[in-house]
C-alpha cells in the first residue's frame, strides 16, 4: 500500500526507499537513475571489455585463479613481446651503428632513433613527498616485513602516502627503489583487519608481477604505450596555420611547406599511433595476467585476513568517487578532517552502497586497466570459505602506527585545505 509520502519510480511504479538528499534515487527494480550522470546505455568498446571479464569469471571461477591461460594466448603474448623488444633493440642497435660509422645525416638518424628509444619508456618516478621509512613508522613497516615474510616476498624500499583513495607500486630513481603508495583517504577509513587486506592484496599482486614473463611483457606494453604517445599528433596544433601578415615572404613560403607536411604527416602518424594501441591492447588481452593477478592477490587477502575483510576492502573501494568529493567539500571546514571523512563514509547509506556495486556491475570501474570490475572481484572472495586470520593487527599496534603517521596525516590534510 502506497501513501502520500512514498516516493514512485517513474518507470516502474515500484515504491522507492526513502531518499537520502545526500545522494542519488535510484530504483533497484528497473535501474531508474542508477547513472544520473552518465551516457545512455553502456559504450561498445566498454560493453565488450565487460563480456570479456564476465568469460574470465567463469573460466576462473569454474577452474581456479591458478589455471594457466590457454597455449594459444600465452604463445601469442610472448610472441607478440619478443617481436616488440627485438624491435625496439634492433632501433637501438641501428642508432649506435649510425652514429659510429654513418656520415653526418646518417649520424643525425642515428641520434634521432636514439632519443626515440629513450622516450619510449617510463621515466622512473621522484619519491613521493610523503615517505615514512623503518625509522620513522617502524610499527607500519613491522607488520608489512610480517606480512611479506608470509608471502615469501621481498618487502618494499619504502612506504609512501599521498590524497589519492586507492594504492599503488612506484619505482623511484634511477635504481627503481619499490615504494608502496598507499592513498591516505582511503587508509584513514579502513579498519585495521581492512587495513591487513589492503598490504597483502598489494604486497602479492606485486610479487607476482615480479617474474621474468612479467617482465618481458611489461617492457613490450611499455615500448607500445611509448610509440603511441610519440606517434600520436598533437591536437593543440591541428588548426595552426601560417601568419600572413607579420611573415617576410621566405619565411612564409618556409612556413607554408611545414604546414603542409605537417597536414600530410598527421594522418600517417596517427595511423601508426592507432596501430600501436591496438597492439598494446591485444597483448593485454593475449597475456591476461591482470586479471588471474587480482584474484589471486584477492584470494591471499582472504586466506590472510580473512575473506570477510577482503570483501569490505573491495566494498570500500567502490566509493571512491563520493569520498574524493567529501573530503574536497570538508577539507573547507576548520575540524579533523580525516574524523569527519571517517564520519561522512560510515553515514553512507545501503541504497547508495548497493548503487555504487551495481554501477560496477553495468559499467565497470577499471576500464582499460585490465584489471577485473570489483563487482566480480567481490563476488570471487564471497565464494572463498571463512577460516580464521592468519596475521592480524593488534589495537596497540593499530594505535602506534596511527602516532607514527600523525604528521604525514597533518601535512597531507593542510595540503588538502590550501587547494583552490
Amino acid at each position: 500500500m502506497k501513501d502520500d509520502s512514498d516516493v514512485i519510480c517513474p518507470r516502474c511504479d515500484a515504491v522507492l526507499t526513502t531518499p537520502d538528499d545526500r545522494f542519488s534515487t535510484w530504483c533497484a527494480a528497473c535501474d531508474w537513475n542508477v547513472d544520473p550522470i552518465g551516457p545512455v546505455g553502456i559504450p561498445k568498446d566498454r560493453a565488450r571489455e565487460l563480456a570479456r571479464h564476465e568469460r574470465a569469471f567463469r573460466r576462473m571461477a569454474a577452474h581456479g585463479p591458478d589455471a594457466s591461460p590457454s597455449g594459444a594466448a600465452v604463445y601469442g603474448a610472448l610472441v607478440l613481446a619478443t617481436a616488440v623488444n627485438l624491435a625496439t633493440a634492433a632501433l637501438v642497435a641501428t642508432g649506435v651503428w649510425l652514429l659510429i660509422t654513418g656520415t653526418l645525416p646518417q649520424r643525425i638518424l642515428g641520434a634521432v632513433e636514439l632519443l626515440a628509444t629513450v622516450m619510449l619508456f617510463p621515466r622512473p618516478a621522484r619519491l613521493p613527498k610523503h615517505t615514512v621509512d623503518r625509522a620513522t613508522a617502524p610499527a607500519l613497516h613491522a607488520i608489512v616485513e610480517r606480512i611479506s615474510g608470509e608471502l615469501g616476498t621481498r618487502p618494499p624500499d619504502l612506504i609512501a602516502f599521498d590524497a589519492r583513495y586507492g594504492a599503488r607500486w612506484a619505482a623511484v630513481g634511477m635504481r627503481r627503489h619499490r615504494v608502496l603508495v598507499l592513498g591516505l583517504p582511503l587508509w584513514e577509513t579502513l579498519a585495521p583487519d581492512q587495513r591487513i587486506a589492503l598490504l597483502v592484496r598489494e604486497l602479492a599482486h606485486a610479487a607476482a608481477e615480479a617474474g621474468p614473463r612479467s617482465r618481458w611483457i611489461r617492457s613490450a606494453l611499455d615500448s607500445l604505450a611509448g610509440w603511441e604517445s610519440l606517434l600520436r599528433p598533437d591536437p593543440a596544433r591541428s588548426d595552426l596555420v601560417p601568419d600572413a601578415h607579420h611573415a617576410v615572404t621566405g619565411g612564409r613560403q618556409a612556413s607554408n611547406i611545414a604546414h603542409v607536411g605537417e597536414m600530410l604527416a598527421r594522418p600517417l602518424l596517427g595511423l601508426l599511433a592507432q596501430g600501436a594501441q591496438l597492439l598494446h591492447a591485444l597483448l593485454r588481452r593475449l597475456d591476461g595476467r591482470c586479471v588471474g593477478h587480482a584474484y589471486r592477490a584477492d584470494r591471499t587477502a582472504a586466506r590472510i585476513a580473512t575473506a570477510g575483510s577482503a570483501e569490505s576492502l573491495l566494498r570500500a573501494l567502490l566509493l571512491e568517487e563520493p569520498a574524493l568529493l567529501a573530503l574536497e567539500r570538508l577539507s573547507r571546514g576548520g575540524d579533523d578532517l580525516w574524523e569527519m571523512l571517517r564520519g561522512y563514509l560510515a553515514s553512507v547509506p545501503d541504497t547508495e552502497r548497493a548503487r555504487r556495486l551495481r554501477l560496477s556491475e553495468l559499467r565497470g570501474d577499471t576500464s582499460g586497466s585490465g584489471q577485473p570490475p570489483t563487482c566480480l572481484r567481490i563476488r570471487f572472495v564471497q565464494a572463498l570459505p571463512r577460516t580464521e586470520p592468519v596475521l592480524t593487527m593488534t589495537g596497540t599496534e593499530a594505535r602506534t602506527v596511527d602516532l607514527e603517521l600523525a604528521p604525514v596525516r597533518s601535512s597531507i590534510g593542510r595540503e588538502c585545505r590550501q587547494r583552490p
